[in-house]
């Protein structure tokens, strides 16, 4: 019955779908963030060391769960159109081909992860806390099936409105990692690993929980291996959307750890905290504009599957002032809040001295935020009318001028790396914008010539 209600509401006004699948997504992806934070928070007690190599070697975890969010978004994109045609078998089996195709990726990826830890903090430049790096992603690298699944439940969840199940699995992930965090991390002086396993865990746990409902038949998709077999033209149509949006999450975490690289040279194992600390909260302002993009790509994928685009415009302009309204009001309250948000990550001797350079540092990223905003609003337009492959693109060619940037400012001092960085979303920004209008043009006008139940709008 639930699962219905979930479909229907997705199926019906896009405004309201759009409205009632964010809310809980934003509480879930809140939680998430503060959960993240809390991470950073306990471990920077410490030390600076042990601040830095979290800052280091956290674009490998990134890597490895952005696998598991495109992989998510390439599904729930196929899912919802089959649902907006009302083809609840093709639906069915989508779902089968994601978990399995998943799983199998996830099974090679492992081994790679672990072995890539040292050569990857070497190269970073990052020898003097290479242990430490180590030791917090070890445990992580060793669940890779529980950080790609987690994504995957998660879009699997949303492809049918089920944006509360969702959002309830990224919650039990989060809460229990808070929890876990101070009993292994202290309390049984596991330390850096400490923080690395509880998250594993917590991770589990949560997946476990997602195919639970699957499992149970609680769901209006069903996924089931009796008697399956893989179709590569399914697995194509999932990883159609999913590849590009993994290789666009891959190309923004290498990338960052390149800027990492840049980073360490200019302003030492210190600059990359600096750098980084105060752009979570940047991350935690995502949480808004992920939230909507993340109920907005079953909402208008359905609309655009059913050939009703005036629907996924309305869903798509909805969406854009949604976000940019939301992204500005919680720029102005970081910007003026930063000497006080900053407190709990400067709590040690060693970090409290730099307290007044994170408070600018804030300040200076909290400018950029609605421009970020922009990028992820974008981006999820072009998922949901299957152009990924362009926002992957737009995502190299914005971090190629964000490096060759942060390389020239590099020469001056961390101070104008902090304003390259800026200069560089605010482009990428308008720019994702941009593509996103001319793409959506282009997949309409290409529907209407070919006469296509897409021409209604």
């Amino acid at each position: 019955m639930g699962a219905n209600v979930d479909l229907d509401r997705m199926l019906g006004d896009p405004r309201k779908a759009i409205l009632s699948m964010t809310l809980p997504l934003i509480v879930s992806y809140l939680v998430v963030q503060v959960n993240l934070f809390a991470d950073t928070a306990w471990c920077s007690l410490l030390g600076s060391d042990a601040s830095s190599a979290i800052s280091t070697i956290c674009p490998i975890y990134s890597i490895l769960t952005g696998v598991g969010i495109g992989l998510g978004i390439g599904a729930s994109t196929s899912i919802a159109r089959c649902l907006g045609r009302d083809e609840h078998a093709h639906a069915n089996s989508l779902a089968a081909q994601t978990v399995f195709v998943s799983a199998i990726i996830a099974v090679v990826l492992t081994p790679i992860a672990f072995l890539c830890i040292n050569p990857t903090v070497g190269w970073m430049g990052a020898d003097s806390i290479k242990g430490l790096c180590h030791e917090y992603m070890a445990p992580l690298t060793l669940g890779t099936i529980s950080l790609v699944m987690n994504g995957v439940v998660s879009g699997l969840l949303r492809a049918e409105g089920a944006a509360g199940k969702s959002t309830l699995v990224l919650l039990t992930s989060a809460i229990l990692n808070m929890i876990l965090d101070p009993i292994l991390i202290f309390v049984l002086d596991m330390g850096l690993s400490g923080a690395g396993w509880a998250t594993t865990v917590s991770m589990t746990v949560s997946t476990v929980l997602g195919l639970s409902w699957y499992v149970r038949n609680r769901m209006y998709v069903t996924i089931s291996f009796k008697g399956f077999r893989m179709n590569t033209g399914e697995i194509r149509d999932i990883l159609s959307v999913g590849v590009p949006r993994s290789m666009e999450l891959f190309l923004i975490y290498f990338m960052s750890m390149v800027q990492r690289v840049l980073i360490i040279d200019c302003g030492g194992e210190i600059g990359v905290a600096l750098y980084n600390i105060p752009w979570m909260f940047v991350t935690i302002s995502q949480a808004m504009s992920q939230s909507i993009g993340s109920a907005m790509i079953p909402v208008c994928s359905a609309a655009l599957g059913a050939g009703d685009t005036r629907k996924a415009e309305d869903g798509f302009r909805y969406s854009i002032i949604m976000t940019l309204g939301s992204m500005t009001l919680l720029a102005a309250i970081i910007f003026l809040a930063a000497g006080y948000l900053v407190i709990p990550f400067t709590m040690s001797p060693s970090m409290e001295a730099i307290r007044p350079d994170f408070e600018h540092v804030m300040r200076i990223y909290a400018l950029l935020i609605p421009f970020v905003g922009l990028i992820d609003i974008s981006s999820s337009i072009l998922q949901s009318i299957r152009l990924a492959q362009v926002s992957m693109i737009s995502s190299f060619i914005r971090n190629i001028i964000l490096i060759a940037m942060m390389w020239f400012a590099g020469g001056t001092g961390m101070e104008a790396i902090y304003w390259s960085i800026f200069i560089a979303e605010v482009i990428g920004g308008l720019m994702m914008y941009g593509l996103s209008r001319i793409g959506y043009r282009t997949v309409r006008m290409k529907s209407l010539r070919e006469g296509s139940g897409m021409g209604n709008a």
